[in-house]
């Protein structure tokens, strides 16, 4: 049947609006894979998020621009970028995997300026095809007499985010790997563009795309790409697992087992020091250890080392189930019998026990994200102290660079001895392999291989290595710089982020200040010559961008686990477009579009005012389904705006691309400009409240007098 003309519209009223759907549920599912991918790949820090998430948006916008080069675009065209797009994201997570050994030293991290670049070429290709395709699809359309309106096309294309994000958050990312989920949520769309192919009439163009993608299939499903693509970064892989807390990799090299979690080396088995330091240095403080509670860094023989102490319980809290499970499995987690093993969150752990300890050893990373930051808080500290014995000890450690510490790193103490001693007495920071903090509000000792001879307990380390690595010099350092510069660090005001930032800015000697001048540069020449439509759709993609990463960020400030629940939170913000752009398409609004605007921004105000005064007045943690609700209302306020806007400029001038355009980029620069600097630098409650200025600045352009309609 002909597909060109008139006759059979009812064909390409299907093709048109499945295109949207499928893209959309193809899109999604590949940003959610590639966030995932860049936090494993680069340690998974606000910074990558935020830059991932940038360079999406920003790319994205930009091919949608792009599209209007094209002034005729075919059915056979639009099937092609279908195909391209659907096969695009198996290459897209398999060249992250590849190209970063071929990019970077091999075991080296990253500066600021390297990830960027990176993201920006990883995921470039894929993100200017996707956008280019959006108004193509329209042009098509038109040519097809079933013209789609912006309305319409924003409409169906949030279906199918919509439709990708639940799929990938709630079932794929339980049951699949990458590139098998990759194969599953790109089929409908190659088996559609394959479909319009057909109609196209060349036999040529039909057979190699039929190639293209049964070859995409057999590689997508083959058992041992996965591995294939993984052993650059990690060698030889005995056990492969993608949890939804993270990536779980257990690799072997030289007979030396080392266990992963998120791209992060989390335990070798060569590791004796770090497990004879963060054991011994605090239970030695104890007469007597009856209760010990670990959370995280219990692989290896750290068990081990706490039996010798002869305890009356050892609890130790993994969050993820299927780490605990791969290091029994690889011996890499044994130890006393009794020990019981919790897999929960931490925090969430001691907020809700009732049992009393007499030591707590935290065993994290650095403080470079809200999931571990959370850990080193004022909030932290008090559940830390509630759930100890009067006498009790606690204990967590820092790196530090032992002859020399910068202005940084020494802020970095300061607001840790500052935070802790506001809830214990006595504060000691003793070195060794790490820095470690002992607090308690007993008396505290620095001479660990004296108390471990009291005791009678043994400990070849410890003896042979402590008076080499704890000098009276390195402990009189540590402990008098952290008394200078006094400031605490909170959940939402995490001061200690913003140091540990300017500490890695300074490691690779780079600084964001000349991006941030270029972007700023190039973000007001762009204002200067869009729309007032434009302008409220740039504002409201910053708001909403901003206010996704402000939730993602103070859910994981609280709950933590911000890998798992990514992909629900990001899918309750797509979710929320939905019912937002219906109305917006109804006749509410296209009756005044210009009013309905103004109005709906007084909303997107008012819910920004609700986020902060929870983040000023309360100390409530909120349900996991309030974040969703917020963020599904809060996303249905601002999808209004979309349809609102394209009738406020004017259907018959085609706004598509610009009003596309002016949506990601206010988005791409708010998730920057929210994640990576706003957050980090000035915490959240002031971050909400320069999100509530960019919303009042498109009140006051669209309330601002002159103008047409469509101006």
């Amino acid at each position: 049947m002909n597909v060109t003309g008139g006759k059979s519209r009812w064909i390409f009223f299907d093709f048109e609006r499945l295109s949207l759907v499928f893209l959309g549920i193809s899109s999604v599912t590949t940003q959610l894979l590639t966030l995932r991918e860049f936090l494993s790949q680069f340690h998974g820090n606000e910074i990558t998020f935020s830059l991932s998430i940038f360079s999406w948006l920003l790319l994205s916008g930009l091919g949608t621009l792009l599209a209007k080069s094209i002034s005729r675009p075919s059915l056979s065209l639009l099937s092609l970028l279908l195909l391209v797009a659907a096969l695009m994201p198996l290459a897209q997570i398999a060249g992250i995997r590849l190209l970063r050994d071929a990019a970077f030293l091999h075991g080296t991290s990253q500066g600021f300026y390297q990830i960027l670049f990176f993201i920006i070429a990883a995921s470039g290709p894929y993100c200017l095809v996707s956008g280019f395709i959006l108004p193509i699809i329209q042009s098509v359309s038109r040519r097809m007499d079933n013209p789609l309106e912006s309305a319409a096309l924003y409409l169906f294309d949030s279906i199918g985010d919509i439709v990708g994000g639940i799929l990938f958050s709630f079932i794929l990312v339980y049951v699949l790997h990458p590139f098998k989920a990759i194969a599953v949520t790109s089929a409908p769309l190659v088996f559609l563009s394959l479909a319009g192919l057909r109609r196209s009439g060349s036999t040529v163009k039909l057979f190699l795309s039929y190639t293209l993608a049964a070859s995409f299939f057999l590689v997508s499903l083959w058992p041992g790409l996965e591995k294939k693509t993984l052993s650059g970064q990690y060698g030889e892989i005995l056990r492969y697992i993608e949890s939804p807390y993270g990536r779980v990799i257990i690799s072997e090299e030289a007979d030396q087992k080392t266990i992963w979690e998120a791209g992060v080396p989390l335990y070798s088995d060569r590791d004796l020091a770090g497990s004879a330091e963060k054991v011994h240095y605090i239970l030695s403080q104890l007469d007597k250890v009856e209760d010990v509670l670990l959370v995280s860094g219990g692989l290896g023989e750290t068990l081990n080392e706490v039996a010798k102490y002869n305890p009356r319980s050892i609890d130790y809290v993994e969050l993820d189930p299927s780490l605990t499970e791969a290091a029994k499995q690889y011996n890499l987690l044994s130890g006393w019998a009794r020990a019981r093993i919790i897999n929960a969150d931490g925090r969430l752990y001691l907020s809700g026990t009732e049992k009393r300890y007499d030591a707590i050893i935290f065993d994290l990373p650095e403080p470079d994200s809200f999931q571990v930051n959370r850990f080193y808080t004022e909030e932290a500290m008090a559940l830390v102290k509630k759930a100890m014995r009067d006498k009790g000890v606690f204990a967590f450690a820092l790196d530090y660079s032992q002859n020399y510490q910068s202005r940084a790193e020494r802020r970095k103490f300061s607001t840790l001895f500052s935070t802790t001693a506001g809830h214990f007495r006595n504060v000691l920071v003793l070195p060794g392999e790490r820095a470690y903090f002992l607090c308690s509000d007993a008396d505290l000792f620095d001479d660990i291989p004296e108390r471990l001879k009291e005791k009678g307990i043994a400990s070849e380390y410890i003896e042979g290595y402590f008076y080499g690595n704890a000098t009276p010099e390195r402990v009189r350092s540590l402990n008098q710089f952290s008394e200078r510069e006094p400031s605490l660090n909170s959940d939402f005001s995490p001061g200690l982020m913003k140091t540990v930032f300017e500490q890695w800015f300074s490691r690779h000697g780079s600084s964001p200040v000349v991006f941030f001048a270029i972007l700023a540069a190039l973000a007001l020449s762009y204002l200067i010559f869009i729309k007032k439509g434009e302008y409220v759709l740039f504002s409201t993609g910053f708001s909403i961008m901003g206010t996704e990463m402000l939730v993602l960020f103070s859910f994981q400030a609280v709950y933590g686990y911000l890998y798992l629940q990514m992909g629900a939170i990001v899918t309750a913000f797509l979710f929320g477009l939905l019912p937002g752009a219906i109305i917006g398409r109804s006749r509410m609004g296209r009756l005044n579009p210009g009013k309905r605007l103004l109005q709906s921004d007084f909303l997107v105000l008012l819910l920004l005012c609700v986020f902060w005064l929870w983040m000023a007045g309360s100390k409530l943690s909120p349900e996991p389904w309030i974040f969703l609700a917020y963020s599904v209302l809060f996303s249905a306020v601002c999808g209004f705006q979309f349809p609102a806007a394209a009738f406020f400029l004017g259907e018959e001038k085609s706004p598509l691309a610009g009003c596309l355009a002016a949506d990601l980029w206010g988005a791409a620069l708010g998730a920057l400009v929210t994640g990576a600097f706003l957050i980090p630098w000035m915490g959240m409650e002031r971050s909400v409240i320069a999100l509530i200025i960019v919303k009042i600045s498109s009140i006051i352009i669209i309330t601002r007098k002159g103008g047409s309609r469509h101006g």
